[in-house]
């Protein structure tokens, strides 16, 4: 959005508040500059020539980018676009780009699955955490223990009789925290006769970039993905991170790109493909990504269903768990403020599982979960999905 199109859009902006119950930082700082109406003021005001980006860099960073506001807008207003619009006329600074660049890219390279292992393994985990400050300490206290970068095949062929052929993202972070959820994935895909490609040239989606300001590098990293599963001749693009996927959705792919259980929920299931009963009792979170952008909310839930014998609660009264994208690294006091009320949520439910789509908000809640005792497992949708296949199978 160039600065016409900034206050165009935020002259939409009737100011009624129907968006403050909704917005998860006004809830904790009943701050209006917190709010999403007071955010568009600002905007207006930036782009008016009012104030500077940093008079508004404040409260506009503080912004999670949930879209529940928008969800709740009577005006359509398209406050995503305004508040990525608003960050891109500022300038990033370099330790945020270096921060990006080290989680969108490391993950792809060559070297990672070495490179972690030497890292975990050797002083240089202690090293880099006294020398890189308390931002990189929360970087680092995200990596699951044990973790290990994915590595897949470019292809894996059905099991079954094949009825299609589907590419899988793998996403920059997913790579690490999503690498059982992407196994179970492909079990589950190559099961139900469906061909996987796995492109070995795609990249990050771009989304924290975007929503850091770089649209132009994310426009970039857009079009290495474009490319990477043209190639691989495919009927539709599936992901397990709901975060990655709002943001894939909007790239200019030639084919479908669905979130897996939407996918899941639509194909056809051969008649000998019996899921087998798990009688466990499964909190189920739905991250604001898949509510307010994907608009696909009801899809894990109506998946699990078919499981038989699972005591499935899904989390309506937890709101946004404070991960969104960077955000967890970037504004760490607020972060926690949300995760903590989504914990106190959780806790009391003696939960065995806790199924959520979206890997930033899985990372977010185990680090808060993690001196718990008796806390619940964290796992995506689609793992559950394959355990139940798998039993006896």
């Amino acid at each position: 959005m160039n600065l016409s199109d900034l206050i165009h859009e935020a002259d939409r902006c009737v100011k009624c508040g129907i968006c403050l119950p909704v917005c998860p930082t006004y809830q904790l700082t009943q701050d209006e500059g917190d709010s999403p109406r007071g955010r568009i003021s600002l905007i207006q005001a930036l782009a008016n020539g009012h104030l500077t980006s940093a008079d508004t860099q404040y409260h506009l960073d503080r912004c999670l980018n949930c879209l529940a506001c928008q969800s709740a807008c009577p005006s359509g207003v398209q406050y995503g676009e305004l508040i990525d619009g608003a960050r891109a006329t500022g300038k990033t600074g370099w330790k945020k780009r270096f921060t990006l660049k080290l989680i969108s890219r490391q993950p792809y390279r060559r070297s990672s699955r070495a490179g972690l292992w030497l890292y975990r393994s050797s002083g240089l985990r202690a090293l880099f955490r006294l020398i890189g400050g308390k931002r990189y300490q929360r970087l680092d206290n995200l990596i699951p223990e044990n973790a290990k970068v994915g590595s897949w095949a470019n292809l894996y062929p059905p099991t079954t009789t094949p009825q299609g052929r589907v590419g899988l993202f793998t996403g920059c972070v997913g790579r690490i925290s999503d690498r059982t959820a992407l196994d179970a994935a492909i079990k589950v895909l190559t099961r139900l006769g469906f061909e996987v490609a796995i492109p070995s040239d795609q990249g990050c989606c771009g989304a924290l970039q975007q929503h850091a300001g770089e649209s132009l590098e994310a426009q970039q990293m857009s079009e290495i993905n474009i490319q990477a599963f043209k190639r691989a001749g495919l009927d539709a693009i599936l992901f397990v991170a709901s975060g990655c996927g709002a943001h894939l959705v909007k790239q200019s792919f030639d084919i479908p790109v669905l979130e897996i259980t939407q996918f899941l929920n639509r194909c056809h299931w051969p008649a000998q493909i019996e899921l087998k009963p798990l009688p466990h009792t499964v909190g189920l979170h739905t991250p604001c990504s898949l509510k307010h952008q994907l608009k696909l909310a009801s899809e894990p839930e109506r998946l699990l269903q078919r499981i038989p014998g699972i005591q499935l609660i899904t989390l309506q009264q937890v709101d946004c768990c404070g991960a969104a994208g960077s955000y967890l690294l970037e504004q760490p006091a607020m972060a926690d403020a949300l995760r903590q009320n989504a914990i106190d949520k959780i806790t009391p439910m003696n939960l065995q599982y806790l199924a959520t789509s979206n890997s930033g908000c899985a990372l977010h809640l185990a680090g808060g979960l993690r001196e718990i005792v008796g806390k619940p497992q964290i796992l995506q949708p689609i793992e559950l999905i394959e355990m139940s296949l798998s039993i006896d199978a």
